[in-house]
């Protein structure tokens, strides 16, 4: 076997799966209750997840997209290889698509483990290039309620997106097996040629994009959003009078004074402020990469928003929402409300009030201090004056126990005279001395 061959079969032969940005997820968000939509969704979701945003192993992945289509938080992101099974059915020659899921009994063009498989963006870009038949015949007797559940919030979505007249003339829904019956455009044999010559060079195209190291980093990073939006901006330029679509976007209210929290709560890179030459600052929103998450409203402080509203779009291009002129601190110059008080931040409010905590403590401290020194110098004073009584007390006793000393003394003796009685006679030597 050649090297090309050996290369060419292991790219084909090759499994792939969703990509996963962690960063983005809800559940490391301390803003959003915790999600286990993926894991719940996904048939495989005990075997392939340890934890709805981190993967154990990739082997039992069947790249079906239902856990794509399920997160609402835009973390889980389609595999290339996704991206193209899903929209090339919008390169087909016929004028209509017939998607329908593996239980089905007609004749789908379109054939995945569910419809809701599909992401509504996915469906979206599908219906603005062809009519869509949607077969529901098997959802009536489908007992996975996660997978209806979806199907319904998937085309509630489509409804908003496209307006219920445009929705019913792209749409069609069929629960009936009669109803929207698959056919085959006819073509005659120079046509038949002409598509299997094409479909050679296209396929030979793909495989070497496919090939390790011929494939485009852009390719990588294209999901459904921005085909959408792409196909927006095709339509618009080709129109006099421009479709309007539907698209949830956080509506800003006059509370909102360009604090920049929102912007960096936002892990899809979404939201965005800019200066303007004016001094005001205002908010741009691309909506292709917005996921409609609404972690920016759940970190707001000053609510500065008031829920997902439904706005009308020609493009899915940057969208300016609100603009707003920043009131800065005085200290630090952050953005802070109009109203604040001091007109300093919360960060320099609290270094203001504990440089004046600190100054009152120092000023406890001196006062108290001074008080022991006067008090040490009173305690000093009143000692040294009862030392004084003490000491002239004690001169008191000690002279009048000089003056009862002398009081008791005899007489002095005249001089001359001896002390000794009269007739008391000294002994001669030798005699003894009497007691």
């Amino acid at each position: 076997m050649g090297f090309f061959t050996r290369t060419a079969m292991d790219a084909l032969m090759k499994t792939s799966h969703p990509e996963i940005n962690r960063r983005q997820c809800w559940n490391l968000h301390p803003h959003r209750k915790p999600c286990t939509t993926c894991k719940d969704i996904c048939p495989y979701g005990e075997e392939i997840f340890t934890r709805p945003n981190l993967v154990k192993d990739w082997d039992p992945c069947t790249d079906c997209g239902l856990c794509v289509s399920a997160c609402r938080s835009g973390c889980i992101a389609p595999s290339p290889e996704q991206v193209q099974r899903d929209t090339a059915a919008a390169d087909s020659d016929s004028d209509t698509i017939w998607i329908g899921c593996e239980k089905s009994s007609r004749k789908n063009t379109v054939v995945r483990s569910c419809i809701c498989a599909l992401s509504w963006e996915a469906l979206a870009y599908l219906a603005l290039n062809k009519k869509i038949v949607l077969d529901l015949t098997p959802c009536g007797q489908c007992e996975n309620d996660l997978c209806a559940e979806q199907l319904r919030k998937e085309l509630t979505r489509l409804v908003d997106f496209f307006g219920q007249p445009m929705f019913e003339a792209r749409f069609s829904l069929a629960y009936e097996e009669k109803e929207y019956p698959y056919h085959v455009q006819e073509l005659t044999r120079r046509e038949m040629l002409e598509q299997v010559s094409h479909g050679s060079k296209s396929g030979t195209k793909k495989l070497l994009q496919m090939l390790p190291g011929l494939r485009s980093e852009e390719d990588s990073g294209v999901d459904f959003r921005l085909l959408l939006h792409q196909r927006t901006k095709q339509l618009k330029a080709a129109m006099e009078t421009p479709l309007q679509y539907g698209y949830y976007m956080p509506k800003f209210t006059d509370n909102c004074f360009g604090c920049g929290r929102c912007e960096k709560a936002c892990r899809a890179n979404a939201l965005k402020f800019e200066e303007m030459p004016n001094g005001q600052t205002r908010m741009v929103l691309t909506p292709w990469k917005c996921s409609e998450c609404g972690v920016c409203m759940n970190v707001c402080s000053n609510k500065g928003f008031d829920g997902m509203k439904l706005y009308q779009l020609t493009t899915l291009g940057p969208v300016v929402l609100y603009k707003c002129t920043k009131t800065l601190c005085k200290q630090c110059g952050k953005p802070i409300a109009p109203d604040s008080a001091e007109g300093l931040c919360s960060v320099c409010r609290i270094k203001a009030r504990t440089l004046k905590r600190q100054e009152e403590a120092r000023q406890r401290a001196e006062q108290l201090k001074a008080e022991r020194a006067a008090k040490a110098a009173e305690e000093a004073a009143k000692a040294a004056e009862n030392a004084a009584e003490t000491a002239a007390e004690a001169t008191a006793e000690a002279a009048a126990q000089t003056a009862e000393t002398a009081a008791a003394l005899p007489e002095t003796i005249p001089a001359g005279q001896s002390a000794a009685p009269a007739n008391v006679t000294a002994p001669a030597l030798g005699e003894p001395v009497s007691e």
